[in-house]
């Protein structure tokens, strides 16, 4: 299943892409909010894909390798710590646990964290949603046991209603890419976002994510500039740009 969003896993190289792409956002002038859409640490042995530290750093942003690597080396992975040292301090983090185990109504907990979040984070230019596994699926209802490794369309909408544009992490799943995709382009048939500009970014090392892209018009242009400049550096072993 997915990579994010738990402590245990800090350092990946899922981290090493993601924050990469959103330091390269942010550089080409865009605010940023950042939902982690934090769950609590199960005990399994997912976020050991850090075998790139042990080579040489292979893109422009060796700032962003380094501090990884010092993380990681520490023992110290926490998402308090990548709040603190790698991305810039105007950054604006949700980071309240989204863990309604002891609420006997989760409907209530998690609307509740969904509104708390979304005025935290609805000044920003771009807000990027990071949930354990990505969209809802039909088999998973957002108040069931596992619900909170998802995001729902409507949370993602109603960011893109507040004014950003919105990035959405998603780990590939096994059905063929027509089929897969249509979970993104879902979007277009909800009325809030039904005429966004939509792409997405493939992360491609040891598991396929995904970073779906439900961008604002105003924004489009600007957005696929900062990717199509990150793509013509070494970040293109790592990352491909998508269209529909």
């Amino acid at each position: 299943m997915g990579n994010y969003m738990k402590n245990q896993y800090v350092g990946d190289i899922g981290d090493y892409t993601k924050l990469g792409m959103l330091r390269a956002i942010q550089a080409a002038g865009f605010s940023l909010g950042l939902n982690w859409y934090l769950t609590p640490n199960d005990g399994k042995t997912d976020g050991i894909h850090v075998n790139y530290l042990d080579k040489p750093c292979d893109t422009p942003d060796n700032e962003l390798y380094y501090t990884l690597k010092a993380i990681v080396t520490a023992g110290s992975r926490s998402v308090a710590e990548l709040e603190n040292r790698t991305l810039p301090s105007a950054t604006v983090f949700y980071n309240r646990m989204l863990d309604f185990s002891d609420f006997s109504d989760k409907k209530v907990f998690r609307n509740q964290w969904h509104n708390e979040a979304l005025a935290v984070l609805q000044p920003q230019d771009v807000i990027f949603l990071d949930p354990d596994n990505g969209l809802e699926v039909k088999s998973c209802t957002p108040h069931s046991l596992n619900g909170n490794r998802y995001a729902t369309y409507q949370e993602a909408a109603d960011y893109f209603r507040s004014g950003a544009s919105v990035i959405i992490y998603n780990h590939r799943d096994r059905s063929p890419e027509d089929k897969y995709l249509e979970r993104f382009l879902r979007f277009k048939d909800i009325a809030e976002t039904e005429n966004a500009d939509f792409f997405y970014v493939r992360a491609s090392r040891f598991s396929v994510r995904d970073y779906l892209f439900i961008a604002q018009n105003k924004h489009t242009l600007r957005l696929k500039a900062s990717i199509d400049a990150m793509l013509k550096t070494g970040w293109n072993k790592y990352l491909s740009y998508r269209d529909f």
